[in-house]
């Protein structure tokens, strides 16, 4: 009985011997074929930890990259239709400075109108472009709704929003893709300061506001300055507010009217006579310039008031050009952060997929060792397997 319990115990010793050799040179195999010396989460589980933390990671720069991409081809849609924006106000500029000009007839006048009313259409379509999946990009963050809507009378209203829509690419920064429509042509600072002119002229006068400021930001009074000529040839003016005469005292031009907040500078040749009323606005619509430089073609070029009006929207045109030269610049600054961003993710890209090399690629050199020694520890296990399954008394009976 002795000798038959030794004899079963050393044939399972072998025989479990033999199958851990096989799982060995299996693993082995597998770990070759793959190349990858983690197959599963067993082998060594502090490291599949890590490789999973890694491989979380690489989705997520990963996904931070796609973001850039999109946010990328956005903005270069954003700062084209910006740049050709920039064209239409310059090139709107150019016609309403050739109507100034006094040499023209009316009927010269009339035709740089109509040249005008064709870059209004054009800059009103432009406003409302829609990139290739039908979105509106000046909308703010109402993508399908058309943003820009011409009145029977030429007046444009703004039917997005007035915020941005953003990409996150990184984990602290977005960035704007597009810019609102409402801050891009309807809030342009106004080059005068805080009011708008309305000019009542002479005729000969070449009277033009070169600015009005009024620090009372709660002050929305309406104010206009008359100007008459007094007995020494020089000229005094008066100022009212709302209709009612606050000031009344000789012009210095060094010194221009000051009157409580409000403070206001003029230039040119008055004539006896001559009023400019001053409406509060600090800001003002593109399209409203090219309304009324619309309007002001129809008039006769010896209108004085014209005339100074049509002064006034080429500053319009040219401070509207300012304004989205500068909204390019921006544009232009979030596309250097995409690239920063890109340049940083592509790093460390990198840097996981080495560490993430570390842990799981395979070293042949040694895997090709450990196979050959857990062969030859195979090969001997079974050649033992062998002498043991013949180790028997009855050998020796």
């Amino acid at each position: 009985m002795l000798n038959r319990i030794s004899s079963f115990h050393n044939y399972q010793s072998v025989q479990n011997d033999i199958m851990r050799q096989e799982a060995k040179v299996h693993k082995n195999h597998a770990q070759l074929a793959s190349g990858k010396k983690l197959l599963t989460a067993g082998d060594d589980p502090v490291a599949a930890l890590y490789a999973q933390n890694i491989k979380q990671q690489t989705t997520e720069v990963k996904q931070y990259l796609d973001a850039i991409i999109l946010g990328r081809n956005r903005l270069n849609r954003h700062e084209v239709a910006i740049t050709n924006a920039e064209q239409f106000t310059d090139e709107a500029k150019r016609q309403v400075m050739e109507m100034i000009n006094g040499s023209l007839s009316d009927e010269d006048r009339i035709a740089h109108g109509q040249d005008l009313k064709g870059l209004f259409d054009n800059m009103l379509n432009l406003t409302n472009t829609q990139d290739e999946s039908g979105n509106y990009i000046f909308s703010g963050t109402k993508p399908k709704t058309q943003p820009f809507f011409r009145d029977n009378d030429g007046s444009v209203s703004y039917a997005g929003d007035d915020y941005q829509r953003k990409v996150k690419v990184s984990g602290a920064i977005e960035v704007p893709v597009n810019d609102a429509g409402s801050k891009l042509f309807m809030e342009v600072e106004n080059p005068y300061g805080d009011f708008d002119p309305q000019y009542a002229l002479g005729e000969g006068s070449t009277l033009l506001l070169s600015n009005a400021k009024n620090n009372d930001f709660n002050d929305d009074a309406i104010y206009s300055v008359r100007f008459t000529a007094a007995e020494d040839g020089k000229y005094n003016y008066e100022l009212s507010q709302n209709g009612s005469v606050v000031d009344n005292a000789r012009f210095d031009p060094s010194t221009g009217i000051k009157w409580g907040s409000v403070s206001i500078s003029v230039r040119g040749e008055m004539k006896s006579g001559d009023t400019i009323t001053l409406e509060p606005q600090r800001t003002f619509s593109v399209f409203d310039s090219f309304k009324r430089a619309g309007e002001l073609a129809t008039t006769s070029v010896s209108d004085a008031s014209a005339t100074a009006e049509l002064h006034q929207v080429t500053e319009q045109f040219h401070a509207a050009f300012i304004h989205l030269n500068q909204a390019r610049a921006d544009v232009g600054s979030r596309q250097m952060t995409l690239d920063n961003q890109e340049n940083q993710h592509e790093d460390y890209k990198l840097t996981l997929s080495r560490s993430l090399s570390s842990i799981e690629d395979l070293d042949y050199a040694q895997a090709v060792i450990d196979f050959n020694e857990n062969t030859l520890a195979l090969k001997a296990s079974q050649q033992a397997f062998g002498k043991v399954k013949d180790l028997t008394l009855f050998n020796y009976i």
